[in-house]
């Protein structure tokens, strides 16, 4: 069976509030950085003192990561999911990785669709973004937008102008133009992500924990995938993708664990959503890992009943 959720606080699933404590205070980690470097701070006062936000970076992302999979892990236990294929897109891919690299010993096939987070932030980029938004007021204020509010919030907000649906619809025509979508395709899609966006904050508050601006991951998968990585692996990518494929490729030659990374794909013609820009393209790439899942998952049945001899009879369960 395939089953398709909504994380915790995403999609048409429950808006429960995202713990203050695992919003992350630049100012605060800053601040705990000089502590610890001995440079003390200059106590200027820190404009987000009434979220209780976190000064520990890592614990904050751990917590961050733990809204989402703690809820997951009881959904799994409720449905009596033992082992399962688990495919994630996106910020999606980052947790079920969270969450693969935390139980792997439920996760008989990890498939991720152009995963945000894996490589780590260049040395260097915070300080060339510096330099470069120093003349680029638009810079400036993206890296503003995104430590300060979400896009969800922005619509919420444009909701009070009453061109939240026309902004939606502006932006999926927009994003999506190329593949010459009908006037009632984008209706649909904008009037969906529209309906989902303007429900009350909640998992998308975590943006801004789990990931640095430029999506970079305060906690990158790359490093935890070396260290911790135990299940077979499919990366997917589009051609045209804002994620890039080299960092998982890198991780296929790596020594001790490209034995797990089944394959990297990259689908022509095929963006962030490479699934909805190339189905043609796409679903045959899942198809075929999909199966491969299946057969494993099969395998491991095998193994199990042959160790539990005695229960079974010629592989019919008996009492």
């Amino acid at each position: 069976r395939l089953i398709a959720i909504d994380w915790l606080g995403m999609g048409r699933s429950s808006r429960c509030p995202f713990p203050k404590s695992a919003i992350v205070d630049k100012m605060l980690v800053e601040e705990n950085n000089l502590e610890k470097s001995g440079a003390g701070t200059d106590k200027k006062k820190n404009k987000y003192s009434g979220k209780a936000p976190s000064k520990d970076e890592t614990a904050a992302v751990h917590e961050g990561e733990n809204f989402f999979l703690d809820a997951f892990e009881i959904w799994r236990q409720k449905l009596g999911l033992e082992k399962f294929i688990l495919i994630g897109h996106s910020l999606g891919g980052y947790l079920a990785s969270a969450y693969a690299l935390s139980r792997p010993e439920l996760i008989q096939r990890l498939i991720l669709l152009s995963p945000v987070g894996v490589p780590p932030m260049p040395p260097n980029f915070q300080e060339n973004f510096a330099e470069k938004a120093k003349e680029n007021w638009k810079l400036r204020t993206a890296k503003w937008l995104w430590e300060t509010s979400t896009p969800q919030q922005l619509l919420r907000n444009a909701g009070w102008l009453g061109i939240g649906r026309w902004l939606t619809s502006k932006v999926i025509g927009t994003r999506f133009q190329h593949l010459n979508l009908g006037k009632d395709e984008i209706a649909a899609i904008s009037g969906y992500l529209h309906s989902i966006s303007i429900l009350p904050r909640s998992g998308e508050d975590s943006l801004n924990t789990i990931l640095k601006f430029g999506a970079w991951a305060r906690l990158p998968l790359a490093p935890r995938f070396k260290a911790q990585l135990k299940v077979p692996t499919a990366f997917i990518y589009g051609e045209i993708d804002w994620m890039d494929p080299v960092p998982a490729r890198f991780l296929k030659d790596d020594a001790k664990i490209g034995h797990l990374i089944s394959n990297v794909y990259v689908i022509p013609d095929g963006g962030h959503h490479m699934y909805l820009e190339n189905p043609m393209g796409t679903n045959p790439v899942l198809q075929k890992e999909i199966r491969l899942g299946l057969v494993e998952v099969g395998n491991a049945t095998v193994e199990r009943r042959r160790q539990v001899g005695n229960t079974y009879d010629n592989g019919v369960e008996t009492e």
